[in-house]
């Protein structure tokens, strides 16, 4: 009997976990357009944003994501690309600020983390962060195509 309610408090857990990502995602959708236009803009191509979510959807570690950008960034020397409008740096503001702030206020309110995965904190960080990451990709891919129609 303790083994089934401590197995249904972890699923609990989990779902309130899952529910928290999902309505941060939703607002993320709003925040991604800007810098998908700025992308745009700038004529990142539609492979480096691709690799982008590929390599956050693949990672373990924020901190691969980061580097990819700062990377990318450091790569800009023209400051015609990830260095235009600040996209990079902007980009990276809010992966490591914003997101990671909001992956802070998740495992704030779930309180009790026994049972899920080790710094739960940075497994949610990386998923809100391919959550975000996927809306820019969209919105990417939505406003080129829509551009090379007209």
């Amino acid at each position: 009997m303790i083994q089934t309610e401590e197995r249904a408090r972890k699923i609990a857990r989990r779902v309130a976990i899952n529910n928290a990502i999902v309505e941060k995602s939703d607002a993320y959708l709003s925040k991604a357009e800007p810098i998908a236009e700025a992308m745009v803009q700038a004529r990142l191509n539609n492979a480096q944003i691709k690799g982008l979510q590929t390599l956050a959807y693949t990672t373990d570690k924020v901190s691969d994501v980061v580097d990819w950008i700062k990377i990318r960034i450091g790569r800009d020397e023209k400051r015609i690309g990830w260095s235009k409008k600040a996209i990079g740096p902007e980009l990276l503001k809010t992966l490591y600020q914003e997101l990671e702030e909001d992956a802070k206020k998740i495992v704030e309110e779930l309180g009790d983390t026994e049972g899920l995965p080790e710094n739960p904190q940075r497994q949610i960080h990386l998923r809100l962060i391919r959550e975000y990451l996927t809306h820019i990709s969209a919105h990417f891919g939505y406003i080129g195509s829509v551009r090379n129609n007209s």
